[in-house]
């Protein structure tokens, strides 16, 4: 019954059913997701931040501009619908080993840190996300800070 009704909930939303593991996420799309929603942590998405998660995506997936921003678009979708990440790591934490674990936080926290500023929400999303990806907060905080160093954002 439940089931039922989470098919019918996803077809008057528009919301496409794939079949896949994780609710019908896949890797790629659980990362662009990610990557989109720390675009919007600050409530403040820049060009600057969209242009790095397409940037992000493309670079980590091999993937071509145009898809890359289509993907984007398809996570900004299921973002529209979705109160929890937890969806999203679940996918990670199901598919990916540690240190590509590891790798996404680094990836999101490039978009945080692409306009020149990791501010407090940034700040906060990336410790939930490496949270709710198992990674130890030792492991965090050395890619925070990596990121920060290379990319000399501002807090």
């Amino acid at each position: 019954m439940i089931a039922k009704l989470k098919e019918l909930l996803r077809e008057s939303l528009g919301v496409p059913d794939t079949g896949e593991a994780g609710g019908g996420h896949d890797l790629r799309l659980a990362t662009a997701a990610l990557l989109l929603e720390m675009a919007r942590a600050d409530r403040n998405e820049t060009e600057a931040e969209r242009r790095a998660a397409g940037d992000v995506l493309a670079r980590h997936f091999a993937l071509e501009q145009g898809a890359a921003e289509a993907l984007l678009a398809r996570a900004d979708s299921y973002l529209e619908h979705t109160v929890s990440l937890y969806e999203f790591t679940r996918v990670l934490n199901d598919t990916l080993s540690p240190e590509e674990r590891r790798e996404v936080v680094r990836l999101v926290a490039q978009v945080a840190a692409s306009d020149g500023v990791f501010d407090k929400h940034e700040q906060h999303l990336l410790s939930k996300l490496a949270d709710l990806l198992h990674l130890r907060r030792a492991e965090y905080a050395t890619i925070r800070a990596s990121v920060l160093r290379s990319t000399d954002a501002l807090e």
